[in-house]
């Protein structure tokens, strides 16, 4: 064998060493990655039902408070008609049937007893459905910004305040800090409220609320008007 044949023999073992190794590398990077992919869909599939579990907990929980808050609501229609068949069991002492019937007496409507009797429970569930800037009428000044009209005429409203410098033609707007008063006029019937700012009245109707809310207004001798409509709890 001369000296070529013997470099060639060489050569080739060298090739053939090199061709191994890359073989060998090319197997682990391939089970590597394999591997890496196995892991990364174990987790996605652990994940997706980690979410699983986690929605259907919520949708548990979210049943779950509905059917306590409608267990609650007929506990408390059951109490309260036993406290009414307990008020009205003797009608001739019963002091509910006498107020009721003394407020029939004075002319009182049932339609005006069933709208105070509304006003007694508490608004919930609020929806904004109108807003408006209304001017405060005061001695010193009234236009037709005091008086507004909404739904059509369902609804009517004057507000009045204090002057905040008296006898001053100049600066005839309200004082923000004094009593305001707001005289209702809806569903055939009256109602004034009087407070300071911010002043929040409710309105009953048949079976829902109306939320009225008065708060300052960066327009002077203005209020913002907010009416909400509010189911009854």
């Amino acid at each position: 064998m001369d000296f070529f044949e013997t470099r060639e023999k060489y050569r080739r073992q060298e090739v053939q060493g090199y061709m191994s190794w890359i073989t060998r590398l090319s197997v682990l990077a391939l089970t590597l990655w394999l591997g890496w992919q196995w892991g990364s869909l174990e987790q996605r599939r652990l994940q997706a039902d980690a979410d699983l579990a986690l929605f259907e907990s919520t949708q548990k929980v979210q049943t779950l408070y509905s059917d306590n808050e409608r267990l609650k609501h007929k506990l408390r229609e059951m109490q309260a008609e036993k406290l009414a068949q307990n008020l009205t069991s003797d009608p001739q002492s019963s002091k509910l049937t006498r107020l009721v019937k003394g407020q029939i007496a004075r002319g009182t409507k049932m339609e005006q007893i069933y709208q105070s009797l509304q006003s007694i429970g508490k608004p919930v569930n609020c929806r904004v459905i109108e807003t408006a800037s209304v001017a405060v009428a005061t001695e010193l000044y009234s236009g037709v910004e005091s008086n507004v009209t909404l739904f059509d005429g369902g609804l009517g409203l004057h507000i009045e305040g204090k002057p905040q410098a008296q006898g001053s033609k100049n600066d005839p707007w309200f004082d923000p800090n004094r009593p305001i008063s707001v005289r209702f006029v809806y569903l055939g019937s009256q109602k004034v409220a009087t407070g300071t700012l911010p002043m929040r009245t409710v309105l009953p109707a048949e079976d829902w609320l109306l939320l009225v809310e008065l708060d300052s207004s960066e327009l002077q001798g203005y209020v913002s008007l907010t009416v909400k409509n509010c189911a009854v709890r």
